[in-house]
């Protein structure tokens, strides 16, 4: 099967240059390592879309998540398509309006 192609979100892309962005401030090479992390696992699940973890506060959705840490990283594909949602540093509570809903 082929990989599926990545799509980020206006709030992921956002989420992921706000996070880098306050890493940098200290660590610049933490900040581009975090980065090509990120970009490799998420190209890692449009290979293998379904070995991304259920949500443990919403097993119901359909959404599945990235732990990188410190960033979780919210997913969802179609049969083509796999949408980053929304990427979060790890200690932060999940908010249902991260999943589009």
């Amino acid at each position: 099967m082929a990989p599926l192609k990545v799509q980020f979100t206006t709030r992921a892309r956002r989420e992921m240059r706000e996070i880098l962005g306050f890493i940098a401030q200290d660590n610049p090479k933490a900040a581009s390592d975090l980065a090509k992390q990120i970009m490799e696992g998420v190209e890692n699940k449009a290979q293998y879309p379904k070995s991304g973890r259920v949500i443990p506060e919403v097993p119901e959705h359909p959404a599945r998540e990235l732990v990188l840490p410190p960033c979780r990283i919210f997913y969802l594909t179609d049969k083509t398509t796999l949408y980053v949602l929304s990427i979060s540093r790890s200690e932060r509570m999940l908010r249902l309006d991260q999943l589009g809903n």
